[in-house]
């Protein structure tokens, strides 16, 4: 078992993480300022007058550990004392209404954030909060990104795609980005000339202010829209995604693709209908989730509010309006079919592994030791983003059940995110006292992680988002050979196909879940017949140079149009 030493030590890791990223961000912070003294000063002016506390919170992070209690209780008091003087006498005025539209926000109402700030906006903090909600509000709308000029390109560079995302690597490291990079890795593989451009403001607003405008990453031209040293500097979308619009155009016409590739959310694919319309270039819209459902999940009261009926419209016009629509799953092609697309309109490019996954050996046993994961204990567990609608509460519970049968298990839950917190609380008042949760690891050390594990659980609550998207990292696990239990829902159990590739539980039932893993843990025979079954079942479907046949026969038909 686990020292309380090395559980202590792992526990740290997101801190150490955190801070390491906080001082790397400072390093960037000067080196952009070197190299981009005016646009890095704006951006940082934006930021102190959106929320001094944060700034100044974030910069005494970046101090070594001996300085920060010292400086950092300069640093804090200093901003609350300026952000006091700034809003002192409004703040006294409008703190009702002010807490009433984030209210409102939340929840979804956002004319009605818009509507509560409106008889304050002599306050310049205020004013730039109600304009922020009604440029989120328009961004949603229809017609977000006005009509312009066109543009005439007469002769196109054959092959050439142009993908619009929101973000990439290597500034976000998520799987987002991840798949964008898999994608256009694949398709350069395979004859394609595709180049990649990421959302207006992106990196440098995120912080990372040495970022080049271009960069080449494997072989792939990266494109990104970094801020004008000059001119308004727009902090709410609908104003970031016209200021997008314009740069793809401008980069539309030296590029000259044959083909647009907008991967969601609607800000991404507005850009795209928008420069379609300026230059005739058609666009693929690649729907990779419902953004709007996963954010109506996190509370049952945004469902069917202003915000998430706006966006799911805005979404759908996207999907009807686009050329060709790709997405991950049947599931999701039934989605978007109920939302007026026809069905041949839309192209599976389900998510994938490299086809060296297949055949590739990570040091799992490494990882163990490093955990004290003793030889002969049974690993159950996940490599995922840590939010309530994993259902990984119901993992902890099953791993408790199975304690109490006297049939132990070791959970490791790889990864960060909202739940994190609740789930440690969860393991302290269970008594799983061996239980892992080390927080976010680098990308190598999560597919160590992977092949540590012994039996791979995807146990996602019985919810709307969780029944249409697909998630990657059980892929991933069959891949390498793992035996999968998942949630008995639509997407999951279109992973695992029909050949005993996976097991499928109820969603939410710690018992059902605990029988499952229970039985595994004991068949070692039937752990490797189903991590075979697995991984066949990657390698017919769910390779990247199967992917790529798909892109590369879409955009050929849309080419001949």
């Amino acid at each position: 078992m686990a020292s309380d030493a090395s559980r202590q030590d792992s526990s740290r890791t997101s801190d150490r993480v955190s801070a390491k990223s906080a001082r790397a961000g400072v390093g960037g912070l000067l080196k952009g300022f070197v190299n981009h003294p005016v646009i890095v000063s704006r951006v940082v002016w934006t930021k102190v007058k959106s929320d001094p506390v944060r700034v100044a919170q974030a910069a005494a992070d970046t101090l070594p550990p001996r300085l920060r209690p010292v400086v950092g209780s300069v640093a804090w008091p200093a901003a609350r004392r300026a952000r006091r003087m700034v809003r002192k006498f409004g703040m006294r005025v409008v703190k009702g209404p002010w807490n009433e539209a984030k209210t409102h926000w939340d929840a979804g109402r956002v004319s009605e954030a818009a509507a509560v700030l409106e008889a304050h906006t002599k306050y310049p903090f205020v004013k730039r909060r109600a304009a922020y909600y009604r440029g989120e509000l328009a961004a949603i709308s229809p017609d977000p990104i006005p009509p312009a000029p066109k543009v005439a390109i007469l002769e196109r560079v054959q092959n050439r795609v142009l993908h619009v995302v929101t973000n990439a690597l290597p500034y976000t490291q998520a799987g987002y980005t991840v798949r964008t990079h898999r994608i256009v890795s694949a398709q350069k593989a395979a004859g394609i000339d595709p180049h990649v451009v990421t959302s207006w403001g992106w990196p440098m607003l995120q912080g990372h202010a040495d970022a080049a405008p271009y960069d080449e990453i494997d072989g792939i031209p990266y494109h990104r829209l970094l801020p004008e040293p000059h001119g308004e500097m727009p902090f709410e979308t609908q104003g970031r995604i016209i200021r997008g619009a314009d740069r793809v155009t401008k980069l539309v016409t030296e590029l000259r693709p044959q083909l647009l590739h907008a991967a969601t959310d609607h800000r991404n694919g507005s850009i795209a209908h928008a420069v379609r319309d300026r230059t005739g270039t058609p666009f693929v819209y690649e729907v990779r989730g419902f953004l709007e459902e996963t954010w109506a999940s996190r509370d049952p009261i945004r469902i069917g509010s202003q915000r998430h009926v706006l966006q799911r419209e805005r979404e759908a016009f996207l999907m009807r309006a686009a050329d060709a629509v790709v997405t991950l799953a049947e599931t999701m092609a039934a989605e978007i079919v109920e939302r007026g697309v026809p069905r041949d309109k839309i192209h599976l490019a389900p998510n994938a592994v490299d086809d060296s996954l297949l055949t590739a050996h990570y040091d799992g046993a490494a990882f163990r030791r490093a955990y004290g994961i003793e030889e002969g204990e049974i690993v159950v567990g996940s490599v995922s983003s840590i939010v309530a609608y994993e259902g990984f509460a119901t993992l902890l519970k099953a791993a408790a059940l199975l304690r109490d049968g006297g049939s132990p298990v070791r959970v490791l839950i790889v990864g960060d995110g909202t739940e994190r917190e609740n789930l440690l609380a969860l393991v302290e008042e269970l008594g799983l006292k061996d239980a892992i949760l080390p927080g976010r690891v680098g990308p190598d050390e999560a597919l160590q992680a992977q092949d540590a594990i012994d039996i791979f659980a995807c146990p996602r609550e019985d919810l709307r988002v969780c029944r249409l998207v697909t998630p990657l990292k059980p892929v991933e696990a069959m891949a390498l050979g793992k035996p999968v239990v998942l949630s008995d829902l639509p997407a999951l159990s279109e992973l695992v196909g029909s050949d005993g590739a996976g097991m499928l539980v109820p969603a939410g039932d710690p018992e059902a879940l605990a029988k499952a893993i229970g039985g595994l843990r004991d068949d070692p025979a039937k752990r490797a017949e189903m991590g075979e079954a697995g991984r066949a079942e990657v390698a017919a479907k769910r390779t990247w140079s199967r992917v790529a046949e798909t892109y590369q026969a879409l955009y050929r038909s849309l080419a001949e149009r």
